[in-house]
């Protein structure tokens, strides 16, 4: 086969080697012009000796028409587009196909194939079967190639973006049916993003409010998918593809007319998959894996300290693979901004013991919070307080989460009714307050600090009405800067 378009595109090669005109070399090679008038324009500006050249290349594209019977097949590709314009898609199909395996590098013909099965694959968004045959025949066939560009995108070819863009879309169209649809899709998906992560575009600074189908479909799938096609996926893409935009905040306008901040997703992303590889049995998310995204946080925390979450995360993580030093490290720096908050004791005493243990649990009892999110609290001191032979304090403990539970529940673990049963519940009068662990809770503050080396501060504001004190100092380096800090007026001893 020899087309139209091979013929044009050697008559380009010849005009832009020789710099020859495209429409004279066009005249004369399909016989609008004879050779003597071909000959007389090119001594205008050619040597004989260049002249030669330009008449036996052209001779060997008249050779190739000579053995392809005489003639120029009709452009595949031209053929295609006009079929697929017309409605005649598997009819495109057959044309385009032949060529595009003999000319697999034709980056128009696998353009257009991909438009042909874009809409087979749009068709077939219904019946996942029929979709995931589609695309594996596009797979089969074609190839697109994610390089990228000086502009920071995967391609400077518009018509491949787009279209590379409209197949993400169906794609995420599909997803979006349910979890079925996502795992049945995903290693199509895979194949046909190269099994990587250079199909998610590197925007600018600013992106004009384009919204990227590559992150939204990220997004919707990593959802979807079980854990094992969720383990793959992100072992895929990585956390590398981040661009700028993705490590900034959005606002939005809600129907009530309010404004809502969203998280930058490079934060979204990462929370997400910590809190995915905590609930995963170790046999899942193994000790290396763990270890992995790990590194990954230490990371982004030290070039994002306004993800808040990060170093809990990597807290818990370090538990998960028992390495717990460096985890309650982690957990007091990140508990000194949180320490009003009853989960971070509650985090704290899962890595301490006997009477450390016991004062976190008090701390996280006297902070201000609603009774349902502190049961699991009370549970776990409740135990403690008996071996301490603290009962007036464990019977209103009991006698609080009891209250609660059936308030919020409308029932109780067994384990509790058994100890309403008990000797110490029965002969003890209960506590009036929890003003007796208070003690043993400023005993729990000092672990935060008991780390950090003494530093001198100047106080410079001190908001009696919120009970903070706000600080500057200088760092420990000759270099440092002024930094600023705030501390709680309880929290002094």
């Amino acid at each position: 086969m020899y087309t139209t378009k091979n013929y044009n595109d050697d008559l380009y090669r010849i005009c832009t080697k020789y710099y020859v005109k495209f429409s004279l070399l066009q005249d004369f090679g399909y016989n609008r012009i004879n050779q003597n008038y071909f000959v007389q324009q090119l001594k205008l500006t050619k040597e004989d000796s260049e002249l030669n050249e330009i008449l036996t290349e052209l001779k060997k594209l008249f050779e190739k028409v000579r053995r392809n019977g005489g003639k120029l097949d009709r452009d595949p590709i031209a053929e295609a587009k006009r079929l697929r314009k017309i409605g005649k898609q598997q009819e495109a199909f057959n044309v385009i196909l032949p060529y595009l395996q003999a000319n697999n590098d034709d980056e128009d013909a696998v353009i257009t194939f991909g438009w042909i099965m874009y809409d087979f694959l749009k068709a077939s968004e219904g019946n996942i079967d029929n979709y995931i045959n589609n695309l594996a025949v596009f797979n089969d066939n074609a190839v697109i190639s994610f390089e990228s560009n000086l502009f920071g995108g995967f391609t400077a070819n518009e018509f491949k973006k787009t279209l590379v863009n409209s197949i993400l879309w169906s794609i995420r169209r599909v997803v979006m049916q349910g979890e079925l649809f996502a795992n049945r899709v995903l290693p199509q998906l895979l194949r046909f993003c190269g099994n990587g992560a250079r199909f998610i575009e590197k925007r600018g600074r600013y992106v004009n409010g384009e919204t990227s189908a590559s992150r939204l479909l990220i997004k919707d799938v990593r959802s979807k998918l079980n854990d094992t096609n969720y383990l793959m996926f992100m072992d895929t893409i990585g956390f590398d593809w981040f661009d700028s935009v993705d490590f900034q905040k959005t606002n939005f306008t809600n129907d009530k007319g309010e404004n809502v901040e969203v998280r930058p997703l490079a934060e979204v992303m990462l929370n997400f998959h910590a809190k995915k590889l905590l609930a995963l049995d170790i046999f899942i998310a193994t000790e290396q894996r763990l270890n992995s995204f790990i590194d990954v946080l230490n990371s982004q925390m030290r070039n994002n300290p306004t993800f808040e979450w990060l170093p809990y995360y990597k807290a818990k993580l370090l538990m998960k693979v028992k390495r717990d030093e460096e985890a309650l490290e982690t957990v007091t720096s990140f508990a000194r901004t949180k320490s009003k908050e009853f989960w971070v004791w509650d985090l704290i005493s899962e890595l301490l013991s006997d009477d450390e243990k016991f004062n976190c649990l008090c701390a996280g009892l006297l902070c201000k919070s609603r009774p349902d999110m502190i049961v699991g609290l009370q549970e776990k001191i409740i135990p403690i307080l008996l071996e301490k032979e603290m009962f007036s304090n464990a019977k209103f403990e009991l006698d609080e989460i009891i209250s609660t539970r059936m308030k919020k529940w409308g029932k109780i673990p067994r384990k509790l009714a058994e100890w309403k049963n008990e000797s110490w519940y029965i002969e003890a009068n209960s506590a009036e307050s929890r003003d007796v662990l208070k003690g043993y809770a400023d005993k729990a503050e000092e672990i935060l600090y008991r780390t950090l080396p003494f530093t001198d501060i100047f106080v410079t504001y001190i908001n009696k009405e919120k009970g903070v004190i706000n600080f500057a100092y200088l760092g420990n380096s000759y270099r440092s800067n002024i930094k600023e800090g705030y501390f709680y007026m309880d929290s002094i001893k």
